[in-house]
């Protein structure tokens, strides 16, 4: 098996992860709103690229939620926020979600097997996950305004470690085993380094401190968030 991890979304390349299991990682804040928003009720989550999309869906069982470079889409109830989703009311409804670069990374990735979407919160289910599925993996870092984000890359060196720890004849190509040497080395005050990221500052800037202390979180949902049929939902990784 091997894993490659890609440093940004404009960087994967579609006809290179056909009948391969990708995990999409945008830590601050898609991949972390999307687990929360399933872990609190909501039936599923469809990640659609821009606001006008979002739009087209109509009825009280749906939700909108997005942002743009940070900011909230004006007319949506709810931003790409994680704890905005522990109190929304979400029980059987389906979460509409457009956001910057976390969105785009999915719906970039949709010639892939399987479609996991990681986060510090559910990183060990991922990891279990993608080892049941038995395919080459590629983790996919969403990056941020077209750059490397490091809270992206520090989960996948999490995210990394866990599957090389199970299986250590794993083949992590370079940037994975830099990225998984990274994660040792900050492991231990993850909430700290999430603020002094880029995106970290940025959301520190526009009064979100909270967001970034959820999503520093390690492993408090059991469950991947995975794709089928253009809806994410719940699936639960062997035990």
């Amino acid at each position: 098996m091997k894993i490659e991890v890609v440093s940004r979304v404009d960087e994967v390349k579609v006809e290179e992860i056909k009948h391969k299991t990708v995990i999409v990682i945008d830590v601050l804040r898609a991949s972390s709103t999307i687990a929360t928003a399933l872990a609190h009720g909501a039936a599923e989550v469809i990640p659609v690229e821009t606001i006008g999309q979002a739009r087209c869906f109509h009825g009280d069982q749906y939700i909108l939620a997005g942002e743009r470079y940070g900011k909230k889409v004006m007319g949506f109830p709810f931003s790409n926020s994680p704890t905005e989703m522990t109190t929304a009311p979400l029980s059987g409804n389906s979460l509409i979600l457009t956001t910057t670069n976390g969105t785009k990374a999915i719906q970039k990735c949709w010639k892939a097997s399987y479609i996991l979407i990681g986060s510090f919160l559910n990183g060990a289910a991922c990891a279990n996950m993608a080892l049941q599925l038995k395919k080459d993996i590629t983790i996919l870092c969403s990056g941020s305004r077209q750059k490397f984000a490091f809270e992206d890359g520090l989960c996948a060196g999490y995210i990394c470690s866990r599957i090389t720890h199970k299986q250590p004849d794993v083949l992590l190509n370079d940037l994975g085993k830099a990225l998984t040497a990274a994660y040792e080395y900050y492991k231990d005050d993850l909430t700290k380094t999430l603020k002094t990221t880029a995106t970290g500052q940025r959301l520190l800037a526009a009064k979100n401190e909270a967001d970034i202390q959820f999503c520093a979180q390690k492993d408090i949902y059991p469950f991947v968030p995975m794709i089928k049929e253009e809806s994410i939902t719940i699936q639960f990784p062997l035990t």
